[in-house]
């Protein structure tokens, strides 16, 4: 920790951890330890007039979606 009271987190742990510039976190002291929680902001609900989606709806969806 600098003088400021920032810290430094690894690129690789940054990476491994999806975190990006400006991500905010919880601070939550627990037995002597400082945990760091990274704040995930809540995702945006969107409504369609399509009745029935087909299968052209999710082409790019990827393993990350349905796991393959």
């Amino acid at each position: 920790m600098d003088r400021r009271g920032r810290i430094l987190i690894p690129s690789e742990l940054r990476e491994k951890l999806c975190l990006k510039p400006r991500t905010e976190f919880e601070l939550i002291e627990e037995r002597g330890r400082l945990l760091l929680k990274s704040i995930v902001p809540n995702p945006l609900k969107v409504r369609s007039r399509k009745e029935k989606w087909g299968s052209e709806a999710f082409l790019d969806a990827g393993k990350d979606t349905f796991g393959e």
